[in-house]
């Protein structure tokens, strides 16, 4: 335990932070002996008693001090990186006690907003979810709102606590989850007309059961949120403005939350392969995002529209920028139309969408800034947003190339929900030159994923979308391990794979559709990579894949003794300690 010099605020300098103290001594600015689990001050007073990480390190180690490592890390070598989550919330923290102090909490304002609980549930939502989903008000503008406007905000309060909550140990999601319901569905029932804030509500709550691997539900109040949206005009530009209060960054935040729809809505259709999205016939002009500093402190320019983006080419270099949020529409609008004839998988489509693709992301990448070709901001901070962008345009070029590559298909992959399905016969078999090329552009793909995944960011601030990316990209490594390399890159592949399981896995301490894609590649990577145990009988196979994976269609199981290890605590990222890659290495290549 911290010595009492370290655990206590002295007198003289309340402002300063102890390192290891309670929320609730920390609002009330006053002493608190750091007693684990519970402090003397909330035990005499019965409440609930949780610790934030400190600045300056602690002993308490869970969930949200584990998150903070890479941070750690970082800071050792410099500024590279975007803030730290524990950073985040400090800084969340601070401007809180901030605008207390300064009289702007008023008593006659609801105790749930002042609740430390509550607080440290927002401040985690905003440390560790906002940057990769950025369209509800800023922290500081929502502060101001939720004074001024707390009933209307209150469902989407609530959705904030629940996801926030998903991020620390120390507090339990369900309760948190189970009031976010409430308010939902008493939104529902008791608003006279549906708000903006309403539809962020449904917006986020829709993305996190998702992936909470409720799947269904999920898809079902996206399209609650879509027909919300499109029912008060938010996929018009005028919306903002009749709904802006004259309030230039609640006007930014309805720009933003159509686009996150949209996007949103593109994210699925990547993950379910639903072509074309929902949103692809919808008409909208809503002008598009500004950076995210002008978003954050509040200083918006005039917004950017559709037209001038699509002219963008012919702009000279004086031109202004768009904003990272910007591009990334850009580029989902561009794939919305190279995708849309998906639906049908014979050569000829397949190959036209290849090629169409090819030329919208090439197209995107070249027409960047120079300040938009690196993730990394000149002033050391990361770009959660080209991130997800560029991992987009990486998976897709795998999932798309891989059909006419020689990178075989095996049956075993239907267990995953992410995985694509196995094109039809009449794209398998080739092993021409055309197809090697395919092959080249799906390794250099995952060549490129894999940098992404290396970068010095926190994990758990990447979007959940990127548990499907990762994991199509790493099933179709496997592949490669299996048909392609040999030798020394066969051993550099495997450590790459690794590389993307650790990457899962961590995703998976928080979202639980994470733990399930964990496994489910687990099970492909041991039946790719033969790893099996063939004393084990075949109904191990499907009993296993049963647990995973209801399927509505029988799944193609592969002939023995292609059988599967049962442990289901084996942990992947062992896997590739084991040695058998002399045994593949004699194995002729085989194309698909």
């Amino acid at each position: 335990m911290p010595d009492s010099s370290s655990s206590i605020s002295q007198p003289s300098r309340p402002a300063v932070r102890v390192s290891l103290a309670c929320v609730a001594c920390r609002t009330k600015h006053v002493r608190c002996d750091a007693v684990l689990p519970t402090c003397s001050r909330c035990r005499v007073e019965e409440k609930q008693c949780v610790y934030l990480k400190s600045r300056r390190g602690g002993r308490r180690r869970s969930r949200t001090a584990s998150m903070a490592n890479g941070a750690a890390a970082r800071s050792e070598n410099g500024p590279l990186g975007t803030l730290s989550a524990e950073q985040s919330l400090s800084s969340y923290e601070d401007d809180r006690i901030d605008s207390e102090s300064s009289g702007a909490r008023t008593s006659s304002h609801n105790d749930e907003f002042g609740d430390p609980i509550s607080e440290q549930l927002l401040s985690l939502y905003y440390a560790f979810y906002h940057a990769a989903h950025p369209c509800v008000l800023p922290p500081r503008a929502m502060k101001r709102h939720l004074l001024n406007d707390s009933e209307a905000i209150q469902p989407l309060h609530a959705v904030m606590q629940y996801i926030g909550s998903l991020f620390t140990a120390s507090v339990s999601s369900a309760p948190w989850k189970a009031k976010a319901q409430e308010s939902l569905a008493a939104m529902r029932h008791q608003h006279p007309a549906i708000t903006g804030y309403d539809v962020q509500a449904v917006l986020l709550y829709s993305i996190a059961v998702y992936w909470c691997d409720e799947s269904e539900k999920g898809l079902e109040l996206l399209d609650e949120t879509i027909r919300m949206a499109l029912s008060i005009g938010m996929n018009r530009s005028v919306f903002a403005v009749e709904h802006g209060r004259q309030d230039p960054v609640l006007e930014e935040s309805w720009r933003r939350t159509w686009w996150q729809i949209y996007i949103t809505d593109a994210h699925i259709a990547g993950s379910t392969r639903a072509y074309p999205f929902r949103t692809s016939r919808v008409e909208m002009d809503v002008q598009l995002p500004c950076e995210e500093k002008s978003y954050e402190t509040g200083q918006i320019p005039r917004p950017r529209t559709l037209q001038e983006y699509d002219m963008r080419e012919f702009m000279d270099d004086d031109g202004q920028e768009f904003s990272s949020f910007a591009e990334l529409v850009g580029l989902t609008r561009s794939l919305d139309l190279a995708l849309a004839p998906r639906r049908n998988l014979d050569f000829d489509t397949t190959t036209a969408v290849c090629a169409n693709v090819d030329a919208s992301v090439t197209a995107w990448t070249s027409l960047l800034p120079a300040s938009k070709k690196d993730i990394v901001r000149q002033d050391g901070s990361f770009d959660e947003v080209l991130f997800k962008a560029n991992a987009i345009i990486h998976t897709y070029t795998v999932d798309l190339h891989r059909q006419l590559s020689t990178l075989a298909y095996s049956p075993i992959e239907a267990v995953a929900h992410c995985a694509p399905p196995a094109p039809p016969e009449s794209l398998r078999g080739c092993n021409t030159p055309e197809c090697k090329l395919h092959t080249s552009k799906v390794l250099r793909a995952i060549e490129r994923l894999d940098a992404l995944l290396t970068l010095p960011t926190n994990i758990a601030t990447h979007t959940p979308f990127m548990i499907c990316m990762i994991a199509n990209t790493a099933i179709a490594h496997l592949a490669a391990c299996r048909y392609v390399y040999r030798g020394q890159q066969l051993q550099l592949g495997r450590e790459r794979i690794r590389l993307s399981m650790g990457v899962l896995k961590t995703l998976s301490e928080y979202w639980p559709m994470g733990k399930r894609t964990y496994q489910e590649v687990g099970i492909i990577a041991r039946e790719t990579l033969s790893l099996e145990d063939p004393s084990r009988p075949q109904e191990t196979l499907i009993q296993e894949v049963d647990v995973l994976q209801p399927m509505t269609i029988p799944v193609e199981l592969p002939p023995p003794p292609a059988l599967l290890v049962s442990d289901n605590s084996l942990d992947f990222c062992d896997l590739f300690d084991l040695n058998f890659h002399e045994g593949l290495d004699s194995m002729p290549a085989i194309s698909a």
